[in-house]
């Protein structure tokens, strides 16, 4: 018999099977918890002011086929490129989800809530490198984007500054839009605001932000 039929059956002797559920009980109390950092890596989740949201932002160039085509004609600039990814995922319906579509599902399924389209966003400026973060409500997410050159936006502008860098306004859930508009909220409803790069949530306290009504 092995060695652990032999204990499992001496336990169940002198303790009985009360004694084998609280065993069991104090051996769970004692493992470790889980840190919310390795549920999110085992999850692939990201944890944003409490909440946790599955992270879908590919690192890998599933996408650098569709970016390439939709700034072939921009020929390196900074503003054409990211403009040409914005306005490709607001051409995407806004549709409700109860599930989470990652960023290809929202193009194969011709449509996304907030955060689906924010994250498809997001996936599509990275592919180039260019800096941006998502910004979170109660009941709403959306991107900002650094603009390296900014001279070609339309102003009044609404954007957040990190580390002395305007991050625009880039709303998603618009029909149409530019960069930088006004979305209708408020600095008070900001709840976080998380670094796509670097992938952690920035404190408020760090940021300024210029909202414009235009």
């Amino acid at each position: 018999m092995a060695i652990n039929k032999k204990r499992i059956i001496y336990r169940i002797g002198l303790y009985g099977a009360a004694g084998i559920i609280a065993f069991s009980l104090y051996t769970r109390a004692n493992v470790q918890p889980e840190t919310d950092e390795e549920y999110c890596q085992r999850r692939g989740m990201v944890k944003i002011h409490d909440r946790f949201f599955k992270y879908d932002v590919y690192e890998h160039g599933e996408m650098k086929p569709i970016v390439d085509m939709l700034t072939k004609e921009c020929n390196g600039n900074a503003y054409c490129e990211i403009d040409h990814a914005y306005q490709y995922v607001l051409k995407i319906p806004y549709k409700k989800s109860a599930a989470n579509r990652n960023p290809s599902d929202v193009i194969n399924q011709n449509g996304g809530d907030c955060d689906e389209k924010s994250f498809l966003l997001a996936t599509l400026l990275l592919q180039n490198q260019y800096e941006c973060v998502l910004v979170t409500t109660k009941d709403h997410g959306f991107i900002a984007v650094h603009v390296p050159n900014d001279i070609s936006l339309k102003h009044p502008s609404s954007y957040l500054v990190l580390n002395g860098k305007k991050y625009y306004f880039a709303e998603t859930t618009f029909s149409a839009g530019y960069i930088g508009q006004y979305n209708n909220v408020e600095e008070r409803e900001i709840d976080a605001v998380f670094d796509m790069v670097a992938k952690k949530e920035i404190p408020l306290d760090t940021l300024e932000f210029q909202i414009t009504k235009s």
